[in-house]
Order: structure tokens, then C-alpha cells, then sequence
């Protein structure tokens, strides 16, 4: 069996076929133009495929010589010389010569308004305008409202808010208001507004007076947590227990909420002292000192309680008794009553 080669420039081109001439009145049409013969169509080329080959050949072999294949188009190079690469050094010159130059810019005009006073001069024009519009409305303040106030002096609470009649009450700050008056040591929480057209209105809760703090050899008055609400000794409130010491009026309410435990000790009480801030010394009325540990406390302050109703040791001629073994208790008597107990042979 003869093999087939289907080369890709192969193609069957059936031969043209001559033209027959027609000789019938051809000088007639010639001359007048006669009708002319539209031209033959060409027939499409035929043309070959391995499929078409081999459904057409059947059985017979075909061999491709050649591949098929589309010529690709290459892109010619375009012309002109390379550009030439950027210096690594232009980019941060270029941001730092921008940076310095809005910092010049700055300073400049920061310096030309610091010399011209002009921030102060618009502050003041502007709080001129503010005060005439208030005048001309009659939002000018003419009133100050407190309520919630006892111990709180209205001195100190009218310096505080800075503010006096014939103000602008727009020119009021109630949030910076109520900042400043809650550093009265009277005042706990505060609250500001302003009543239109010429009332500012404050309410006010004031601390609890819960003992007297004495450090540095003077002495004020504390709430439950510690904070000073009045430096001066007030004899109104010399009922109140004192604690002496650095660290105490932080720990006065821990001690105390202890101490309650037991009214009859603790009516007694007149000074807590607290030592090097770890640890407390009862000083009571008769002038006997009761040293309680560090830790413990609490049952220690119980055991003088037992001592105190079985015994009546705080009755007694003793100076101080130290609780602060866990196993046993030492008590100092006065120097005369232990004069008589080592002549006694009973020495304690």
C-alpha cells in the first residue's frame, strides 16, 4: 500500500478551465456594449486534514511528513537606548530636603505668632465679643446654687469655680468646674450646670468624717478611705479615734471594722498607732499599751477580749501586754507593782 505525505504547503488546486469565446454578435456587443457575463465564482480550495485523510482513506496509511503549525509573530526589539537607572541616595535626600522644609515653615510661623502675641490677642478679642453678647442677651451670671453642701466652705467652693457676678455664663466650663471642686477634701462627687438664663447650679456630696489622722505631729480628719477631708484638729470632731502614723489613715477602716467587733475594747480606744506600716499598737484611756502582731491580728485582738472579761487585765497595774506570740502573752507592769510582786517572790 503506497503512503500518503501531507506536506503543509500541499493543496490541490483544480486547473482552470479555458473560456469559451462566444462569437455570436461579438462585434455587434462589442461595439454597443452588450451584456456582460458575470464572472465565474472560484471555488473554495479543498483541503487536506489528517482527519479528513482518515476517514477518506479508510484503511490506507497516512504519513506527516512535516509538522503543522502556525508561524508565530516575534516582536521586534523597540529602539532606543536603556534609561538609566535612578541613584539610590535621590529618594531619601528627597524626603528628608521635604521634611526639613515644612519644619522651617513651622517654625517660622509658630515664631512670627509667638512675637506678634497673636493667639493672645484673639483669645482676648474673642472673649471680649463674648462677654459684650452676653451682656446684650443678659446670659451674665447672677446667681450660684449649691445643694448636698454641710461641712463644705462656700469660700473655698466660689474660689474654686473662679467665677464671679456678671460673668458670662458662657463662658463656664461645668465639666472643668466639677473637676476643681472635687479637690475639696469636703466634697466626694459633684455635679455643675448651667440654668439659663443667669443661674450656675451645683449639687454636691460630701465625705464622712471617720477618724482623725495625725502624722508629723499634726492632725485632720480622714474619711473611711484615707483621704484628708479637713487639715485642721476641729473639736467637733474629737470623738473620732486617732491613728498615728505613716501608712495609717490608709489602714484606719481595715482596723476599725475589726475593733467593732468587741464595743467594750474599743470605747476604750484612744490612739492606733501603726508601726513601720505592718502592724498596730492599741494605746487605751488608762494609759496600758497593747502590742498586736502582723498577722493574726484578729485573734490576738479576741484573746484580749477573753483576758479582759475573765481577768480584768486592762484594770490592772499593767503598762503593756504583747500579743504578738501566738503561744503565750507578756504583759509589763507598772514599776511599783513589780517592785512588790519580786518582794513577793512572784515575779512576773
Amino acid at each position: 500500500m503506497r503512503p500518503i505525505t501531507i506536506d503543509r504547503d500541499d493543496r490541490v488546486v483544480p486547473r482552470a478551465r479555458p473560456q469559451k469565446s462566444s462569437k455570436k454578435g461579438g462585434l455587434f456587443k462589442t461595439i454597443f456594449g452588450g451584456s456582460k457575463k458575470k464572472p465565474a465564482k472560484r471555488k473554495a480550495e479543498p483541503r487536506l486534514s489528517s482527519g479528513g485523510a482518515f476517514s477518506r482513506l479508510g484503511g490506507m496509511s497516512v504519513q506527516i511528513g512535516d509538522r503543522i503549525s502556525a508561524s508565530f509573530r516575534q516582536e521586534k526589539p523597540k529602539r532606543g537606548g536603556r534609561r538609566k537607572p535612578v541613584p539610590a541616595w535621590r529618594k531619601p535626600a528627597l524626603i528628608c530636603g521635604g521634611v526639613l522644609l515644612i519644619a522651617v515653615i513651622i517654625g517660622g510661623i509658630t515664631n512670627f505668632m509667638v512675637r506678634t502675641e497673636v493667639l493672645e490677642r484673639s483669645a482676648a478679642w474673642i472673649d471680649e465679643q463674648q462677654q459684650s453678647l452676653a451682656e446684650v442677651f443678659g446670659l451674665t451670671v447672677q446667681e450660684v446654687s449649691v445643694i448636698g453642701r454641710d461641712k463644705a466652705s462656700g469660700q473655698d467652693i466660689l474660689k474654686v469655680l473662679n467665677v464671679k457676678r456678671g460673668d458670662s455664663i458662657l463662658g463656664i466650663d461645668p465639666e472643668a468646674a466639677r473637676e476643681r471642686l472635687e479637690t475639696l477634701g469636703w466634697i466626694e462627687t459633684a455635679s455643675v450646670m448651667r440654668r439659663y438664663p443667669d443661674e450656675i447650679f451645683i449639687e454636691i456630696t460630701e465625705r464622712r468624717p471617720y477618724a482623725r489622722w495625725q502624722i508629723d505631729g499634726k492632725t485632720g480628719v480622714i474619711d473611711r478611705t484615707g483621704v484628708v477631708v479637713s487639715k485642721k484638729d476641729e473639736a467637733a470632731f474629737r470623738y473620732l479615734p486617732r491613728v498615728v502614723g505613716p501608712g495609717a489613715n490608709m489602714h484606719a477602716a481595715e482596723l476599725f471594722d475589726m475593733l467593732v467587733q468587741t464595743p467594750e475594747l474599743f470605747t476604750r480606744l484612744e490612739n492606733a498607732v501603726r508601726i513601720r506600716d505592718r502592724r498596730w499598737n492599741l494605746e487605751f484611756e488608762n494609759g496600758v499599751t497593747v502590742l498586736l502582731p502582723e498577722k493574726g491580728t484578729l485573734q490576738a485582738w479576741k484573746h484580749l477580749y477573753q483576758i479582759q472579761v475573765e481577768q480584768k487585765i486592762l484594770d490592772k497595774d499593767v503598762v503593756a501586754i504583747d500579743l504578738r506570740a501566738s503561744d503565750r502573752t507578756y504583759v509589763r507592769l507598772k514599776e511599783d507593782s513589780a517592785k512588790l510582786r519580786r518582794l513577793a517572790g512572784n515575779d512576773a
